[in-house]
């Protein structure tokens, strides 16, 4: 009989039961109040006056107009290569692309086709590497797209991402985890969407692990969106979704015991390794052989890059206060990596483990390891605040531009509330002093937006996923990948994106002339049939 809104006795204590026993966030929350806006806030054009750097630089606006750009890189001409991720969250289907951008300023298609997104790209003897889901390619001079590597485990949460080369040759890369923390869960089907669309992904370990009996009892993803993959409102209306279905197929379950490194909802006590591990530095050669895992145990491995004293540098994105297994305050951090180092996902944040107070969520149980035996954890070069989002940096190597050998980070900005948390950290490029660890802004916000709004309805920067310096070393790039905001619909939240909002940002010292092409730049795609 098709449910008719009313609820029986069995069927509202099975809601009940639901509600009690879930950790995804339906407890206390931040969640903002209001509803999915009918149209997206207007976000003004970038200004460069509203970008704020110390005294003594000035910043301009390189490139404007460009839709989630991600990675910026040189040739050996000068010319200049921008990425256009072609995903983010709330925007799955925008063209993940690069563009070349000559030195006069011509700008031009390079390549396309990829798949989206596209978190890196590597100029390595003479030819374009790109990191983009689940693969590393090479742009051939045709403009054809080679795969060397594919096959990642990048069809989660987070993806395969930045490449450096290093002392050796190879071509070391990061490689994100599909989860929060090591368990598949709620989240992973709202608002992240995966779950549903791929029920058979989970957490790829590097090396064989022996489990705890460590489960957790979540809602059933299929229960709670009413099979419909992505219900506006639909913590609003979780009553009606879950009741619908119950009353359609009384044979499912509405609860389900999920655990570490498996699909959602099955159980394993011993799991094998993969060279194609979630949460590892992997390296290969430059033609895409030899792939392996050089160093495991990091949530999301971003930024990686070899510093001027021959160390592996790499910023690892700290869990999220969400999902089955929560962790509240959980600092973002720079490693130096060290061959066959592990750095403690998912038992451990900083050398600390998860089972220390600091961690306890509001939203969930007292933490508990999921693994039977941790090796020696590794721990941080430096901690970053939590959800600053720690992305892709760069040291500087001239005194053309100053602070030299200063490591400059750019931090995305917390995903603030669908990280679960309420604070502001990040939207900032931070200059590091390896000698003291001294760290202070150089590229601020001088105009944010309204409150809930300060990142998106401003002219100055707004996610900085890059800073790189140019080849000289002269003048720093910085990449805004653009507006994201959020909003709540039911319990929320749900990412607005605003697509064509993507900055290139240009500093260097006051007086000087900037290397590279002039600037205020705009890229016009050529439409159909060349006209």
């Amino acid at each position: 009989m098709p449910f008719n809104g009313t609820r029986p006795a069995s069927l509202s204590l099975a809601l009940l039961l639901l509600l009690a026993l879930s950790s995804c966030a339906l407890r206390k929350t931040s969640f903002p109040t209001g509803i999915y806006p009918k149209e997206i806030p207007p976000v003004p054009p970038p200004d460069a006056a509203a970008a704020g750097v110390p005294a003594g630089y000035t910043a301009e606006v390189f490139m404007k107009d460009l839709i989630w750009p991600s990675s910026i890189e040189f040739d050996d001409a000068g010319n200049i290569y921008v990425a256009e991720a072609g995903y983010v969250y709330g925007d799955p289907y925008a063209p993940a692309q690069v563009l070349r951008i000559s030195p006069a300023g011509a700008i031009t298609r390079y390549a396309d086709g990829l798949q989206g997104p596209v978190t890196d790209i590597l100029w390595h003897k003479g030819r374009l590497y790109v990191s983009h889901r689940g693969k590393i390619s090479l742009v051939e001079t045709s403009g054809a797209v080679r795969d060397l590597v594919t096959g990642l485990p990048s069809h989660g949460d987070h993806y395969n991402n930045q490449m450096a080369v290093g002392p050796d040759g190879k071509i070391y890369f990061g490689q994100g985890t599909a989860t929060n923390s090591g368990v598949v869960g709620l989240d992973n089907a709202y608002p992240y969407v995966w779950l549903l669309l791929h029920p058979d992904v989970y957490d790829v370990p590097a090396k064989d692990l022996r489990l705890r009996r460590t489960s957790y009892l979540t809602p059933q993803p299929n229960n709670v969106l009413a099979r419909q993959g992505y219900l506006v409102g639909f913590m609003r209306d979780v009553t009606y979704a879950v009741a619908s279905v119950f009353a359609r197929n009384k044979s499912t379950s509405m609860l389900v015991r999920t655990r570490a490194f498996q699909p959602f909802g099955e159980k394993a006590r011993t799991v094998k390794a993969q060279v194609k591990a979630s949460g590892t530095i992997l390296r290969m050669n430059d033609d895409g052989s030899g792939l392996e895992i050089y160093a495991s145990g990091l949530r999301n491995p971003y930024g990686v890059l070899w510093g001027p004293d021959g160390k592996l540098y790499v910023t690892d994105n700290g869990y999220d206060d969400r999902g089955s297994r929560p962790v509240a305050n959980a600092p973002d951090h720079i490693f130096q990596v060290v061959p066959n180092g592990w750095y403690g996902w998912p038992d451990y944040s900083g050398g600390v483990p998860l089972t220390d107070p600091r961690f306890r969520s509001e939203r969930g149980k007292k933490i508990k390891f999921l693994l039977q035996e941790h090796p020696a954890v590794e721990g941080p070069w430096l901690s970053r605040p939590k959800n600053a989002a720690a992305t892709k940096f760069d040291f500087s190597k001239s005194d053309a531009f100053g602070y030299k050998g200063h490591l400059f980070l750019a931090e995305f900005g917390s995903g603030t509330p669908l990280t679960g948390d309420s604070n502001r950290n990040g939207y900032t490029v931070i200059r590091i002093d390896p000698a003291t660890k001294d760290a202070q802004p150089f590229l601020s916000n001088l105009r944010p937006g309204p409150a809930g709004s300060e990142f998106v309805q401003t002219a100055g920067p707004r996610h900085p996923v890059q800073a790189k310096f140019s080849p000289d070393g002269s003048t720093l790039y910085v990449v805004d990948i653009g507006a994201i905001g959020f909003a709540r619909a039911g319990a929320g939240p749900f990412p607005v994106p605003t697509p064509g909002t993507g900055v290139i940002w240009r500093i260097r010292k006051a007086g000087s002339a900037a290397s590279g092409p002039p600037a205020n730049l705009t890229y016009m795609p050529p439409k159909a049939n060349g006209k």
